[in-house]
This record gives C-alpha cells, sequence and structure tokens, in this order.
C-alpha cells in the first residue's frame, strides 16, 4: 500500500459561510455552489472537530520512511486498543518495509500482525496478500495452502465489499503453491489459524457485513436529507447534516 502524506491537521472544518447566509433568500441561488461555499470556505467558525486517528499517525512515519518510529508507536497504540486493525496493518507494512535494519526476522513480524489484523476483522485483501507473500518468500508453502484454502473454500469468507480482493487471482496462486510443496520447509503440521480462529474470523466478517449495511443505510437516508436541503437552502439543516455526516464516516 502506498502511503500518502497526510498534512499536520488535528481538525475539520464543516462550515458556513457569510455567503451563503447573504445569498439563501435570493431567488438565483445555484445548490451546486451552495454546496461548494459550505465546504471550503477558510473564513467560517468550526463546527466539528476530529482527531487524527492513530493509524494515520503511524501511516506517516511509514511515508517518511521512519519505521522504527512507526512501529513504537504502533506498539504503544496496541496497548489502549489490541484490535485495531488499522494499527495492525500500518504495523505489518512497517516491519516488512524497515526489513532487517528493524529486525531480522522482520518478515515473520509482518506476518504475525498480518494474522492479528485478519482475525481482528480486516478482509479487504490488503493482510491476506501481505500474508501469503511473506509466506511464500519463506517458502512456508503448507500454511500458504491453508490461507488460499480460508480464502476459496470456507463457508462465510468474502472480501469487503470495499477491498481489492479477488478470489480468481488466489485460485491461480493456489494451482501454483501446489506445484512447489516438495520444497516447502514447513509441514501440514505446522497451523496457520486454529479453527476457534477460523470460526473468529467468519463472525468478523458477519459483523463487518452488518456494519456495512447499517452505513449504507445512514448514508442514503442523509444523502435525501441533503438533497432536500439542497432545494430550499436551509443553512440550519446543512449544519446539522454536516456535523452528522462527519460523525457517520468517524
Amino acid at each position: 500500500m502506498d502511503y500518502k502524506k497526510k498534512e499536520d491537521i488535528s481538525e475539520i472544518e464543516l462550515t458556513t459561510t457569510t455567503e451563503m447566509k447573504e445569498e439563501r433568500n435570493s431567488k438565483d441561488v445555484q445548490s451546486p455552489d451552495l454546496f461548494e461555499h459550505s465546504i471550503i470556505s477558510r473564513e467560517s467558525s468550526i463546527v466539528e472537530k476530529s482527531p487524527i486517528p492513530d493509524s494515520c499517525k503511524i501511516g506517516n512515519l511509514i511515508y517518511e520512511k521512519k519505521y522504527k518510529e512507526a512501529i513504537e508507536l504502533g506498539l504503544k497504540f496496541l496497548l489502549k486498543e489490541p484490535n485495531d486493525t488499522g494499527v495492525l496493518i500500518n504495523l505489518m507494512d512497517a516491519y516488512f518495509k524497515g526489513k532487517e535494519a528493524i529486525t531480522p526476522d522482520f518478515l515473520a513480524k509482518s506476518s504475525y500482525y498480518a494474522k492479528q489484523a485478519i482475525l481482528y476483522g480486516h478482509n479487504t485483501g490488503y493482510a491476506e496478500e501481505r500474508l501469503a507473500k511473506n509466506l511464500d518468500k519463506e517458502k512456508r508453502y503448507h500454511q500458504s495452502l491453508q490461507l488460499y484454502n480460508l480464502i476459496l473454500e470456507t463457508k462465510g469468507f468474502h472480501f469487503s465489499s470495499q477491498g481489492c480482493g479477488n478470489c480468481i487471482n488466489w485460485n491461480h496462486r493456489k494451482e501454483a503453491i501446489l506445484k512447489k510443496m516438495d520444497k516447502a520447509i514447513d509441514s501440514e503440521d505446522d497451523i496457520l489459524f486454529t479453527s476457534d480462529e477460523i470460526v473468529q474470523i467468519i463472525q468478523s466478517i458477519k459483523d463487518n457485513d452488518n456494519k456495512e449495511k447499517i452505513q449504507k443505510e445512514r448514508n442514503d437516508r442523509i444523502t435525501a436529507e441533503i438533497e432536500k436541503a439542497l432545494e430550499d437552502t436551509d443553512i440550519e439543516r446543512w449544519e446539522k447534516l454536516f456535523t452528522e455526516l462527519h460523525n457517520n464516516i468517524d
């Protein structure tokens, strides 16, 4: 994953402007202009604040190639929230990108945090991709095969609708791995995920599906209200809707 530099901003401005207040009684107000002014004005008051997520702070350090600092910060955050998948994913990346400069067993560390992210519900395909590549690089093909079977054959497993997982590609990769099993350094006795952990993964996917459904319903409702607000240029309604939408994103 490529990390884009995030500006050091600790608050998001959701605004109403003087121009909007002057225009709201005008018959010539255009909805697109109203929408633009409500977001980008710099001469407006802050009605909602949002702290930078912990995972973004780590991501910035990774972007700057400060892998040691990223890991130290990530481990600190995990003490507060051990199943924060955003932090786990960043630790996975920080160890992999830091390589031997961080620790000789950087691949094992990266794989560990990839597994933890998957266990706690990160199913976009990104953690699975990193874990598979790490295992393949170490020639742990038996564990790779277990991961492919989890993805392709386990009932209830699927990638998030917001993710990048593609089962067709995974099937091709599984076929390639099967041809290398005689070169594996691990064995069938090396377990990647226990039965209980697989149950946990599937339950996490179900929980994520429910959250996505609820989120979509809320977003659809807010969108409908915004469309209505565009028609009557109700400033107070705009403030309320933007605040609610901001909280919904958090």
